[in-house]
């Protein structure tokens, strides 16, 4: 069940383009949404997201993780 929530997480932030409109969206915090995708790219051992000043957007791995 655990990938099925990091699935959603993903989907979501992927969706919003923001960790916190994603956040807002799950009614959880942007911090602990944020340790949580964290956690998420340490499994996997790559990032999913690249991160910006106006957001963040899927790099490849992320859309492969996705699909």
């Amino acid at each position: 069940m655990q990938f099925m929530k990091s699935l959603n997480f993903t989907t979501i932030i992927a969706e919003e383009k923001s960790i916190r409109k994603a956040s807002e969206r799950l009614a959880i915090t942007p911090s602990a949404l944020n340790r949580r995708l964290l956690a998420i790219e340490e499994e996997l051992r790559c990032p999913l997201f690249e991160r910006m000043a106006s957001g963040v957007r899927l790099n490849t791995a992320g859309e492969l993780f996705l699909h």
